[in-house]
């Protein structure tokens, strides 16, 4: 659990570099205020979601499946749910600052996603039970 942690807070911080480098250097105002926070969220949902798939990783490949995709799923509804609140119930009146929310919540998406896939797939080589597993 402790390089994974570890792993993890280290991207975690490298984003909040990057991203505090195009907002405030670079001028981007599509970056939304709260940014860090959406961070912090990012940090903490992907370290449980990543710990709950390695280990689920050692046991079968179904059962990895099975996890994987009911987090997914999970995961895909809460983070809908989340932009649609947001939207709707706190800034429902201004777009221009409900777009920016958007955005930078879809890009951190898209790139906690890559860095968990990429945590998955060192955690599948390391696994040699699963190599050779039939499904």
């Amino acid at each position: 659990m402790k390089p994974l942690l570890f792993k993890t807070l280290l991207f975690s911080i490298a984003m909040a570099a990057i991203t505090a480098i195009l907002k405030y250097a670079a001028v981007i105002p599509a970056i939304h205020d709260q940014w860090h926070l959406m961070l912090v969220f990012y940090f903490v949902l992907t370290t449980f979601i990543l710990y709950q798939l390695l280990k689920a990783l050692r046991k079968t490949m179904r059962n990895f499946i099975t996890i994987f995709l009911s987090m997914t799923v999970l995961r895909m509804i809460l983070f809908t749910a989340v932009i649609l609140l947001y939207a709707f119930l706190i800034q429902h009146d201004d777009s221009r600052n409900v777009v920016g929310f958007t955005l930078t919540f879809s890009v951190y998406y898209l790139l906690f996603t890559t860095w968990e896939i990429v945590m998955i797939v060192s955690g599948i080589r390391k696994n040699k039970n699963l190599n050779n597993e039939k499904f």
